[in-house]
């Protein structure tokens, strides 16, 4: 059903003047413009204040031209005038070439690009000061929820603003200019949920590397759209300095980076499903299901259709690919076996997809960049552990040879007090008995003298 647009006519507000009208709408998924027919020649001048106001129409982008034999109902034999397409139409439909006697209209297929991207909404949101709160889960080092996409372009916007490629690879660019960039980031944003600000750091360091490699990427297509390089020195890309490109140049040149580009193109041939969530991350579209009320996660074959399917215009459900449709059924399998079987430790949506996608060493598959494998999570884990009952053992090791070693401390003093009092009794005690031996040989001196003094009196006695 077509939405039909009153015009205003040259006589006063309400009257029955003949207006330049026009008449907008949608039919069986075409944008439908009409206009009345006016001669060029005889063409009234109006002010531009005075034009009316056409309204934005969505056009699919499979729809990006008119045909002289759309009508609406009410027109009939009304063509079409390239002014007032051009004008209703602005952003969808593009002319090409119009011929005004004729009614023909010849249009683009291109359409306007949205831009580079220049922080406008975080810049509004952080006016006065106040920042932007990204939720990153504890499962997953990614960002999800609301300010999820202002984090990441601003991440990026950052990133582009403040490298050089002349500085080496991403390691040692981070080291020159790592905390310069994370300083401007935390300016703008903070993490939600009692995380720690050391979490916010490291998606914005994993972040920042993924976008490096991006970039880079799009700089070498760049880079493939000349042959010479003298070619490429002439067209540098806007957002890159003249000296970085001459760099890049270079770069993209040398056999080392050759050799890598072919081994990553085989590689990427390999590569057997596609998904279908445009910039959208898998952790966003995994936490777009999530249930509001009891915040559980929708089950792994939910989240693997959404992220490998759409609908046509019909409404029908069309897969990226065969391999994605096949990967689905045996998720759908294991988690209906998980639903129906009694078991007192079910599979979780995690180890649901380790079973049937396999596992690598950098990331789960179907979850995307920044979720850690299971086993070298539990590896992770039992490390820590394991660390942290070393670290405990050692503190209580310590404590040990602390307390043993204060006291044999103690045991030696007291021993050297004992042996210092037990000394000290047994002088007394040799004294005393010198003196007891002293005392005694005395007395026998003073005993014998007697005895002597007596023989000698006697003596005397005997002789007179």
């Amino acid at each position: 059903m077509a939405r039909f647009a009153r015009g205003r006519g040259r006589g006063r507000r309400g009257g029955r003047g003949r207006g330049r009208g026009s008449v907008e709408g949608v039919r069986d998924n075409f944008a439908v413009v009409s206009s009345v027919n006016i001669n060029p020649s005889h063409r009234p001048t109006l002010d531009q204040s005075s034009q009316p106001q056409a309204q934005t129409i969505g056009i699919p982008e499979a729809i990006q031209c008119t045909s002289p034999g759309f009508q609406t109902p009410g027109t009939s034999q009304k063509q079409l005038s390239g002014s007032q397409l051009s004008r209703n139409m602005e952003g969808s439909v593009h002319p090409s070439s119009v011929n005004l006697n004729s009614g023909e209209v010849s249009c683009s297929k291109s359409k306007k690009g949205r831009g580079k991207y220049r922080s406008i909404n975080v810049e509004m949101k952080t006016k006065y000061g106040s920042k932007i709160t990204v939720h990153i889960p504890d499962d997953i080092d990614r960002a999800v929820g609301p300010g999820a996409r202002d984090i990441v372009n601003y991440c990026g916007l950052t990133m582009r603003s403040t490298i050089s490629f002349r500085d080496g690879d991403w390691a040692t660019i981070f080291a020159k200019d790592g905390e310069k960039m994370w300083l401007k980031v935390k300016e703008k944003f903070e993490v939600g949920g009692g995380r720690g600000e050391n979490v916010l750091q490291g998606f914005v360091a994993s972040t920042m590397k993924r976008l490096f490699r991006t970039w880079k990427t799009r700089l070498h297509a760049e880079y493939l759209r000349y042959n010479t390089d003298e070619e490429r020195l002439s067209h540098p890309p806007k957002d890159v300095v003249p000296e970085d490109w001459e760099f890049l140049i270079q770069y993209f040149g040398s056999q080392s980076f050759k050799a890598k580009s072919e081994r990553n193109k085989i590689n990427r041939k390999k590569q057997t499903t596609k998904h279908l969530c445009g910039s959208k991350s898998f952790a966003e579209v995994e936490e777009s299901l999530r249930d509001p009320l009891t915040g559980e996660k929708a089950p792994p074959d939910r989240v693997w259709e959404l992220q490998h399917t759409r609908k046509n215009d019909k409404g029908e459900l069309l897969w990226s690919d065969q391999q994605s449709q096949q990967i689905h059924g045996q998720i759908q399998e294991l988690v209906v076996q998980q639903q129906y079987e009694q078991n007192m430790n079910p599979m979780t949506g995690d180890e649901i997809l380790a079973t049937v996608l396999g596992e690598r060493t950098c990331y789960v598959r179907g979850k995307g960049y920044g979720k850690t494998p299971l086993k070298k999570s539990r590896m992770r884990h039992g490390y820590l552990g394991s660390s942290l009952f070393s670290a405990i053992e050692g503190v209580r090791q310590e404590m040990q040879a602390d307390m043993d070693r204060k006291l044999q401390e103690e045991r030696e003093q007291m021993r050297a007090e004992m042996e210092k009092m037990f000394q000290a009794q047994m002088e007394e005690e040799r004294r005393q008995m010198r003196l007891e031996i002293d005392k005694r040989i005395q007395d026998q001196m003073v005993a014998n003298l007697m005895v002597g003094m007596q023989q000698v009196f006697f003596l005397l006695c005997c002789a007179a």
